[in-house]
């Protein structure tokens, strides 16, 4: 008894280390966009996405060709074992119980549920660093100095937005026009991170909460 005590203690402390530690992400766009994320040690590359093994690739098209000559090999159902086989779609049953007017008060209740979770993640998430860079050049001057009002008044209360509904931001923006060039720069980079507890918490409660309202009210 006492030995599995100690090893399901090992096993919670393992647990609870995992679950809080941060995940970070980097995202950077210059000219494209290039996503990293890191967990521990280990640094995943998202985007741009590694160049495919073409040895490979052949191997898997190979292999599905082989499934479906296996599949169409197989005698096909008749019509009527088909329809027996069929069945209402959760959406389809929900809209005969409680009628069109519940069904969308349903779909509003989930899109409130999915903003909820997703309030809850943003409103622990960190930005470590963001920074943008825009030179803003086109044709002409007249354009160039349109544009750069647009951008400012697009820019500015976006950020205030994400200040807003994250824990921590670190920003800074260097918005200018340019009246030499004829093409607008953008360098972008987004350093954040989230500690994998508050997803849980987030997807559990959000999970439990659409159960309530599908499965359970169902009943």
């Amino acid at each position: 008894m006492t030995v599995f005590l100690i090893i399901l203690s090992v096993i919670l402390i393992i647990i609870d280390f995992l679950i809080f530690c941060p995940i970070s992400i980097k995202l950077v766009y210059d000219n494209d966009i290039k996503l990293r994320a890191g967990y521990l040690f280990p640094v995943f590359r998202i985007l741009p996405q590694r160049p495919k093994d073409e040895a490979k690739e052949q191997k898997k098209a190979e292999r599905k060709k082989k499934k479906a000559a296996k599949k169409a090999a197989k005698k096909p159902e008749t019509e009527s074992a088909e329809k027996s086989r069929k069945k209402d779609n959760f959406i389809t049953d929900y809209k005969k119980a409680h009628g069109l007017d519940g069904l969308i008060e349903l779909i509003k209740t989930l899109a409130r549920i999915a903003l909820e979770a997703v309030r809850k993640i943003t409103d622990h998430t960190v930005i470590s660093k963001m920074e943008l860079h825009l030179l803003i050049g086109t044709d002409d001057a007249a354009t160039t100095a349109l544009t750069y009002g647009r951008a400012c008044s697009a820019v500015f209360p976006l950020i205030s937005v994400i200040e807003n509904n994250v824990k921590k931001c670190r920003h800074k923006e260097y918005i200018s026009p340019c009246f030499t060039i004829t093409e607008t720069k953008v360098y972008f980079v987004l350093k954040a991170r989230i500690v994998p507890f508050f997803i849980l918490s987030a997807a559990v409660k959000a999970l439990i909460q659409t159960l309530r309202k599908t499965v359970f009210q169902k009943q």
